[in-house]
Order: structure tokens, then sequence, then C-alpha cells
């Protein structure tokens, strides 16, 4: 559309230079050579603080499939935190990059994030992401990714949408903040998700801080994820608990899970964390157990 409206305003130009009652006396009476060169067309890039409303339903689809520009008033389920461009060997593909070369990409996007939502994403119920450009803006030229926050139901990655800013949503009080919660569908090993709660309220899940894997192959099977999340676990519930590890050997309904944040093209981008929650076996309680010491839960 821009070039249009050059090109048009270039004819009006050119019809009263020459609708004088004289000859024109400027120029060499070649046109051609005196015009400068349009400038190349532009993808038009997203904005911060633009909000979108995606097809998904689970954060874990948001990557696949369509989402359109909606006004923040209105219901939406993406929020873009800040715009960054790609550079490098991730700018240079026939695809928008994936994996590892969007690294420095995520690093920059956490960083945003965690100013943008009051404190570190992992800690709250909310999903983050970069997002490139879609293959057709891809092969236009575009080089920008969108930082995108979303807010979640609970740990399964259910959509929540919303109609106000996720801005300071982390912050002191904030609502999306991880505290307690009702675990659903527990085994021995595994769990189906954690449903908020207050700690006031009947619970059997505290969150403790999230865990950052210095593994550098994301885990396949259930050995590599006890080496790379286990010990650090246990560390989060002892320092949040206040307990010592000798303490914590002889508590009888007291124990430790983690929720992986992302799946293995966001470990491969930079995205090691989980939260760790302290599970209270085979009961309920009413109360938080930050700072218990060696007290039986």
């Amino acid at each position: 559309m821009k070039r249009i409206a050059l090109l048009a305003a270039c004819a009006v130009a050119l019809l009263l230079a020459t609708a004088g009652c004289g000859p024109v006396k400027a120029g060499d009476g070649d046109l051609v050579d005196d015009w400068g060169m349009l400038a190349a067309a532009k993808v038009p890039e997203p904005e911060p603080g633009w909000c979108w409303l995606s097809t998904a339903v689970n954060a874990r689809d948001l990557g696949t499939v369509a989402a359109t520009r909606q006004a923040c008033d209105s219901d939406h389920s993406i929020e873009t935190v800040t715009i960054g461009h790609l550079t490098g060997d991730a700018a240079k593909g026939s695809n928008p990059p994936t994996g590892e070369a969007l690294a420095p990409a995520w690093s920059e996007c956490v960083k945003a994030a965690d100013e943008f939502l009051g404190a570190a994403w992992g800690t709250g119920r909310v999903y983050v992401m970069v997002t490139p450009p879609p293959p057709s803006q891809w092969n236009g030229g575009a080089r920008y990714y969108r930082c995108d926050a979303a807010a979640l139901r609970s740990e399964a990655g259910t959509l929540d949408l919303r109609k106000t800013t996720l801005k300071g949503t982390l912050a002191g009080g904030g609502e999306l903040r991880l505290t307690c919660g009702a675990s659903v569908g527990m085994t021995a090993d595994s769990w189906d998700d954690i449903t908020p709660a207050a700690c006031t309220a009947a619970h059997d899940v505290e969150f403790v801080g999230t865990i950052t894997s210095p593994a550098k192959d994301f885990p396949a099977d259930g050995k590599a994820f006890t080496a790379a999340f286990d010990g650090l676990c246990e560390s989060q519930l002892l320092a949040y608990t206040g307990m010592t590890k000798s303490a914590y050997g002889t508590q009888r309904s007291l124990s430790y899970g983690y929720w992986q944040t992302g799946g293995k093209l966001e470990w491969a981008a930079g995205n090691h964390t989980a939260r760790c929650y302290a599970v209270i076996d085979g009961k309920k309680i009413s109360k938080s157990i930050k700072g218990i010491g060696n007290a039986q839960v």
C-alpha cells in the first residue's frame, strides 16, 4: 500500500510541474534518472503491549496455532512483553528458527518478562515464550521476535483468558503468584495437575521455589529427570522450610515434587527450569510450612 501511495504522489507532482504556461526550465529532460529509488517494502512489526487471542487451549500448543491481535480489554490469551530482533545465524535460515537458535532471544526475553511481571516468571502461573515471525512474514524479510507471556489456570497449562494486563501480576501479593495448591491425580511418582488454593485452605502442595538444572541435554527418561532436578528440589525445600537434611529424613508426611516449565525445544533454547513443590503425603493441611524448621508436618 505504501508503494502505491508514493507512486500516486509522484504522478501528481509530475503533472503539476508540466502544467505551467511555459516550458519547464529545471532538469535535463530525462525524467527517469531524476527520481530516487523507493524504499524496500518492510513487514510491519508488532509492538510491546499488544494482546492476542490464540485458538490454543493449552500453553504447549501456542507455537503451533494462529493468534490474532485483540484489544487488551477484551478476552485475550497472550500479551507481548517486548520485541527483539534476530541476528547472526538465527536470522539466516530459510525458515523461522527454533530450539538452540533462539537461545540469545530467550535470554533477553526472560530478563524483560521478569521485569514486566514483577518477579521471576517461574514463580507464577505464567508461561513465557519467544515467538518468531510466521513463515509468510519471515519470507518477506521479517526478523523480529515477540517475547510473549500468557496466564495459566493451573500447572497443566490450560490458558486463562484475561481482560487486563499481566504487568505486575507476580509482584508482592500479585494475583498470579504461586503459593499453595491441591494435587490432582497424584501417584507415587507423578501427578496430573496442581490447582491453586490459599495456604489457609485445605491443601497438600506448596510452592517452594524455582530450580534450574545445569544439565546440558534434555532429560530423556526418569533416571535423567532425577539426576537433573531431584537434588536441587530437595535443597530448595530445605531452604524454604529451614529444615536440616537429617530432620527431613525423619518426616512422615513430607516429600517434594517438581513441574518442568518447558519441553525439548524450550530446553534447547535455554529453559532448564522447573517449579519445586513441597508435597504433604496422605493428608491436607491449612497453613504454610515456610520456616517451620525441624518440626513434623
